[in-house]
């Protein structure tokens, strides 16, 4: 399998992407740059977040769990920490068959 990846150092984004797919742990979803992640990944999640657990509490920290969608209006608050991440973000411009932006 290793032969036909891109190598980790000539791209290692894209080969991460391609290993995690030839290794079948997740699989592209129908909205783009959303993944879902198969059992063997999952498995392999659940193990990693276990142990960061007991790391982090070890150490005294607590868990906190973030939302996946924020206002837009909050990264226009923090313009300086967001530059730079525009391909990363999705913006959401319509809910429940309204308009994010002007509510209709």
């Amino acid at each position: 399998m290793s032969k036909n990846l891109t190598t980790r150092s000539e791209d290692y984004s894209k080969w991460y992407n391609e290993l995690v797919i030839k290794a079948d742990l997740a699989e592209n979803s129908a909205v783009r740059g959303m993944m879902v992640i198969k059992p063997y990944g999952y498995a392999i999640w659940e193990k990693m977040q276990a142990e960061l657990d007991r790391m982090f509490k070890e150490t005294g920290h607590q868990n906190l769990y973030f939302p996946l969608l924020i206002p837009k209006s909050f990264f226009s608050k923090e313009a300086s920490h967001v530059e730079g991440f525009a391909k990363e973000c999705a913006v959401v411009t319509h809910y429940r068959l309204k308009n994010a932006e002007d509510g209709s």
